[in-house]
Formats: C-alpha cells, structure tokens, sequence
C-alpha cells in the first residue's frame, strides 16, 4: 500500500486554545462505538459527568452534547477538552482524534491531508516556503489487486494523479503569472478530456456560492456582502496583484484545492467538473481576499487564513454544497 500526503503534514499538531476557531464549537461530533465503550467504563465523579453529557442525535448516533453558543460539552473555559485533561489523547474519539486529516482510498493507494477548515492547516500550508508537493511512503506491503475492478481502480487513480501533477507542473512555473497558469491549467483540462472548459464568472458563481446551505448565519451576511459589493471591491485588483506573494500563494491554494477533490474522479470520470471546480474556488477565495484588501488597504496572513478557512467550512464540510458547486449547471 502507498501513503500520499502533502510534504507537511507530519508537522500539523493542534494548536488547542490558541486557535481562534475552536473545531470543538458549532459541530456535533458523532461518537464510535470503540470510543463509547471506553467512556462508560471510566469511573468517579468524570465519568458520571461525562455520561450526562453524551446524548442521541437525530439520526441515532450517541454524540456530545452542544451548549450556549453549540460548544461542545466538554469545552472547558480555556477552550480546552476536559476529556483530554482527565484521561489523555488516547480517550478521543475518532472524529476527534484524525481532525482535520481526511483521506481517500483507492486500490492499492491511500491519500492524507489536513483539512483548510482548520487555520492552522491553513497556516502550513501558505507559510510553506517550498512549492506545494506531495511525498510517497509504502508500508512494505505488496499490492494485490484481486479483482478486475481493483485492477482498473488502481490504473485510473495512477492516470489521473499523473495528469494532476502535469497541473501541478503548470502552478509552479515562475514565468507565468496566476491568471496565465488558469488559462494554462483550462486548456491542458480540455485536450484531456477532449471536452470545453466551463468556469463560472464572478456573478454566476456568486450566485450559486449563495445558494449552498449555509454553515452559520456569519455565512449568510458574508456572501451578501461580497455578493453586493464584489463589483466595487474589484477595483481595487490592479493595486492588489501588485503583492508579489500573490501568485505563489494562490498557485499553492488551487493545487491544494485539486489535491483535495481530483483523485476522486476516479469513482465518477468527473475530471473536468473537478478542475473547474477548484478553479472556481481559488477564483472566490481570491475575490474574498480583494475585499479585505479593499477594505483595509491591506491584507494581513491571518486575513488570508480567514477566507480560506471559511470557503472551506461552508463548502469542503459538506457533501450537499460540494456537489452543488461541482456537477451544477453553469
């Protein structure tokens, strides 16, 4: 089996009450079983406090229960896990545990990451000083693909991962500028897929940005802004993309972004959806950062955390939004 992973993500480690997005508030964080049978072993005056605060969600699953404000439970005044403090890392439940890692497996392959909801996933990845790349490790054990299904699943992901890392190739060319590397990286899509290219412009994609279920009502008020002032806040984009940074940091963000949603072609054939896809995304990501930029005359690395790690929440966390924005008509 292979491991594919971002060259930093061994280095990811929580940050815990110095983040200033707790992932303990605002989602309810469903509980394994291997997990449960742990906690209703645990004896004395935690345990019994632990066990009240574990309920039945809506769809049956045991979970912890949300406070004032959806905190979880467990959430203690200095945002950290009570669970932790009494009993270690090693009681957390799965949920816990791998967030924000994702990953994705295929025949023969396993792909990692860390998930952009999180800032300091975010934060990895845009003070990374090396172009964004990926690193192999295989666990030594042969892969036996026993079926022909396996056998044509393992050869596609190999195809597709290829022709990502041919876009890959197209992002971290320093002579282009960003704009030049989306027309490259369209162009390359369509003689690959032998189909045309459909991105969205701003107003289009604004209007289906608006249209995903929101997160939070902070989400509502957000996209009505920029989907009302975008207009105004593009003027400011020529003084904008006098930032050097730019490039390098939003040619890491979109291959980030097609790392992330690419490989999953394989089930589907969905390469050109996925590619317009994060172009898409990177596009939006870009205009939220133009707004800030608009506003303040200046954008900061945690203005920049901010809007990536919010698209991410509202669309990569959920699977209706995500389809939505992948397979919905131009």
């Amino acid at each position: 089996m292979f491991y594919i992973k971002p060259d930093f993500y061994d280095k990811f480690k929580c940050i815990a009450e110095k983040c200033t997005d707790n992932c303990c508030i605002g989602w309810e964080i469903d509980i394994d079983e291997n997990a449960l049978e742990k906690y209703n072993a645990i004896e004395g005056g935690f345990g019994e406090e632990l066990k009240k605060k574990i309920i039945t969600s809506d769809d049956g699953n045991k979970c912890f229960m949300l406070c004032e404000n959806e905190r979880c439970a467990l959430l203690n005044e200095n945002n950290l896990c009570k669970l932790i403090i009494n009993c270690g890392e090693d009681y957390l439940c799965d949920i816990c545990r791998e967030h924000p890692r994702f990953y994705e497996w295929f025949a023969g392959f396993t792909e990692c990451g860390l998930g952009l909801c999180c800032e300091e996933a975010c934060r990895l990845l845009l003070e990374n000083e090396k172009p964004f790349s990926l690193l192999q490790e295989s666990d030594g054990e042969e892969i036996l693909s026993e079926t022909k299904e396996e056998v044509a699943e393992s050869d596609t992901y190999i195809f597709i991962s290829a022709f990502r890392e041919s876009l890959f190739a197209i992002l971290f060319d320093e002579k282009k500028t960003f704009e030049e590397k989306l027309v490259k990286i369209l162009s390359k899509t369509e003689s690959f897929c032998n189909e045309k290219c459909k991105v969205r412009d701003y107003e289009k994609s604004l209007a289906f940005y608006k249209k995903t279920e929101p997160i939070n009502d902070e989400w509502v008020t957000f996209i009505g802004a920029l989907s009302d002032n975008h207009k105004e806040a593009l003027q400011s984009e020529i003084e904008f993309d006098k930032i050097k940074e730019n490039n390098m940091l939003y040619s890491k963000i979109l291959a980030y972004i097609l790392y992330r949603h690419l490989s999953k072609a394989v089930f589907d054939g969905s390469i050109k959806e996925r590619v317009e896809f994060s172009v898409e995304a990177v596009r939006f990501i870009r205009l939220c950062d133009i707004k800030t930029f608009s506003e303040k005359g200046y954008l900061t690395l945690t203005d920049r955390i901010n809007n990536l790690k919010n698209w991410s929440k509202q669309i990569e966390y959920s699977e209706e939004n995500t389809d939505l924005m992948i397979y919905g008509e131009c």
